[in-house]
């Protein structure tokens, strides 16, 4: 699954040194991209778990997320889609 997460205090290469260093220790994240201009990452996760560890993280060496939108995959979307339709 995939989140776009705002990050405070996000500033120049140092921030996203630290960032990638520490977010490499937790094996279920992948970092596609940090964007100090629009204080952003965007991160791949394989579960719910290892996303708090992420947010964990990045609060534990002072980069808090302000705001996390993380998108469901299309196949698992469809499927909540389809059983909410048949629920009373």
């Amino acid at each position: 699954m995939k989140a776009i997460a705002k990050v405070g205090d996000l500033t120049k290469d140092l921030s996203k040194n630290v960032i990638i260093r520490n977010l490499s220790r937790i094996m279920d994240i992948r970092i596609l991209e940090i964007d100090t201009e629009n204080k952003t990452i965007t991160l791949l996760y394989d579960s719910g778990l290892a996303l708090e560890k992420a947010k964990r993280e990045l609060w534990r060496i002072g980069y808090p997320i302000i705001q996390c939108i993380s998108s469901v995959p299309e196949k698992i979307s469809n499927a909540l889609d389809f059983e909410s339709s048949w629920a009373i």
